[in-house]
Order: C-alpha cells, then sequence, then structure tokens
C-alpha cells in the first residue's frame, strides 16, 4: 500500500529554504556586526556575540529533544536569533546574559511547536526577558570608541526624552543638523547592533534585492512612527534615528515566522507597531518601545491574515440566457 503524506497547507514546492532565509538574514547583519566590533572593541562585542549563537543552538538541540520534536537546530533559525539578541544587547553586558536571554529565547519558541509554529519573536521574547529582569544592566550604556576606561553614559534617545531636544543638540555640536549627523553614523550610546545606521541600510537593501523580505513592514512602521511621532510633539528624524526602531523595522518586524502573510495584512501590521511604538516613548516610563510594541503585534497577526483573505482561483459565472 502506497503512504499518503497529509499536511497542512501552503502546498507548495520552492528551492528556497530554510537555510538559506536564515542565512540570507545572517549575511545582511554581519556590516551592523563588523561596525559594532571596530566601535565598541571586539573583546566586548564577540564573546556576547558567540555566547549568545552558542547557547541558542545548543538550548534549541535541548529542548527539540525534551519535547520531542525534530532536530532541526542546524538550520540556521537558532543561530540567527541568538545574533540578533546578541546585537540588542548594550556593550560590556555580565557574559551570562546572552546566554540567559538565548535559553528564554529558545524555550519560548520551542514550546509553541517550534519554527513555523511560535507566536512571539524569539530574540525580543529573550530581550523582553532580560530587560525586565535586570533593567539595570540591559540599560546601562558605554560610548563608542571610548577603549578600556569607558564610562557608562546615557543614551541619545534617554537624553532627549528625559532632558529635551536642547540638551540633546547642546551634546553633538549645537545645531539640529550636527545632531543628524551624529545619530546616523552612531557617534551614541546604544545597542550593540543599532547605532550605525548606514550598516543597517546596507543589510535591509541586500534583503530586499535577495527577495527575502518586501517593503511593506519597514516602510509601514518607519512612516508610522514618522506621522505620528509629528503629532504627538516630537521631533519625528530623531525619532527614527535614535534607539532601535530602523534595527527592529528591518530585521525584528519582518520576522518571516511572527509577521503576516498578505500584502494588506503587512501594511497594517508595520502601521500598528509604530503607533505602539511611539505611543510607548512618548507615555510610558521607558525610553524605548520597540520590544514590546512588535511583541503586542505578534499576537494579533492569525487575526490579521483571516481578515484579510486573498481568494485563490476563481468562480465562473454561468451565462443567463436572456428570454426570447
Amino acid at each position: 500500500m502506497s503512504e499518503f503524506i497529509i499536511s497542512s497547507s501552503p502546498h507548495i514546492k520552492s528551492k528556497i529554504t530554510t537555510k538559506y532565509l536564515m542565512n540570507s538574514v545572517i549575511i545582511a547583519l554581519l556590516p551592523a556586526l563588523v561596525v559594532a566590533i571596530v566601535m565598541f572593541g571586539y573583546q566586548y562585542v564577540l564573546p556576547v556575540v558567540l555566547l549568545s549563537v552558542i547557547s541558542a543552538v545548543l538550548s534549541e538541540a535541548l529542548f527539540q529533544k525534551l519535547f520531542g520534536l525534530k532536530l532541526t537546530f542546524l538550520d540556521g533559525s537558532a543561530a540567527l536569533t541568538g545574533l540578533l539578541l546578541a546585537l540588542c544587547l548594550p556593550p560590556r553586558v555580565p557574559l551570562w546574559i546572552p546566554v540567559l536571554g538565548s535559553i528564554f529565547a529558545m524555550f519560548s519558541k520551542q514550546v509553541f511547536g517550534g519554527l513555523g509554529q511560535n507566536i512571539f519573536n524569539p530574540a525580543l521574547m529573550g530581550r523582553a526577558f532580560l530587560l525586565l529582569s535586570w533593567p539595570g544592566i540591559m540599560t546601562k550604556w558605554y560610548a563608542p570608541f571610548a577603549g578600556a576606561d569607558a564610562v557608562t553614559t546615557a543614551t541619545p534617545l534617554n537624553i532627549y526624552k528625559f532632558e529635551g531636544l536642547e540638551k540633546l543638540i547642546s551634546l553633538f555640536g549645537g545645531d539640529i543638523f550636527s545632531t543628524y549627523k551624529h545619530l546616523f553614523l552612531g557617534l551614541k550610546g546604544g545597542s550593540i547592533g543599532e547605532v550605525f545606521i548606514p550598516a543597517l541600510l546596507l543589510g535591509l537593501i541586500y534583503l530586499l534585492i535577495k527577495g527575502v523580505i518586501s517593503w511593506h513592514i519597514p516602510v509601514s512602521y518607519i512612516v508610522s512612527c514618522l506621522v505620528f511621532s509629528y503629532l504627538f510633539g516630537l521631533n519625528p528624524i530623531i525619532t527614527i534615528l535614535t534607539g532601535g526602531i530602523l534595527f527592529g523595522a528591518f530585521f525584528m518586524a519582518t520576522d518571516y515566522v511572527t509577521s503576516p502573510i498578505l500584502a494588506e495584512s503587512k501594511l497594517i501590521y508595520g502601521f500598528s507597531i509604530g503607533f505602539l511604538n511611539i505611543i510607548i516613548r512618548k507615555f510610558g516610563g521607558m525610553p524605548e518601545g520597540v520590544t514590546f510594541a512588535i511583541l503586542i503585534m505578534n499576537m494579533i497577526v492569525p487575526l490579521l491574515d483571516k481578515q484579510i483573505r486573498k481568494p485563490f482561483g476563481f468562480i465562473k459565472e454561468k451565462k443567463v440566457q436572456s428570454e426570447k
């Protein structure tokens, strides 16, 4: 008797594999990683990245074994999660931080059934866990090119929220255009992979050219942030250039599993994340809001794709013969 394999839709074959997609995103993140090594020092960046990636891969293998799932820990998705989490961490964090964050990220993924079934972005779940558990460590920032004698510094986002625009401008040459330039070039404190914006744009261009992601989510996310920051009395350009909005829009919100499938849904999804992001920044107790804005919208993704249905095929209309 022949064997039939029954699986859920879509029943579409493609040469594009999970490993290809994951490796493409990893390649897109390499410019940000290289610049981070130069700006913050290899001795402070590489150990965090390596421990985060290794912990993610090993913990995914462990959880898949414990939960009786198929062993797919070498498909690149765990390594990508570990890299994303590491790039979202402040420089010089204790080395147990990326280990615990990666373990929790993998648990949040496998508890739902593994890749393709997880509701929340695993890297952001790991970061949220660390941020809520050790807020002091997760908000301890260092300026780039500071060397071994570096002291903690406030991020431009912190200064802008709690001390105002004039204070921020005074730190970067005394005029608004100089401030824009410094923020764009990453001459500021921040997470390892988010400070140098040209590297993020290079990664985005690579993903778009390769067809790994579409423009819908990044563009709608950024446009939403620009619109609502203006409406709520914030400087739109500084809003975009500070914090993790661009990193989140390019590499986090576009996660295949936790983002919508349909183009219309993607636009609503990205626009909603931007709205929530600005609400948290403007009215919340924390200066940033990328992590929680994306995680909140991860819960809405199934509803978006359900409500906006794209029909496949068509029903041929019957011709009605007119009575003679």
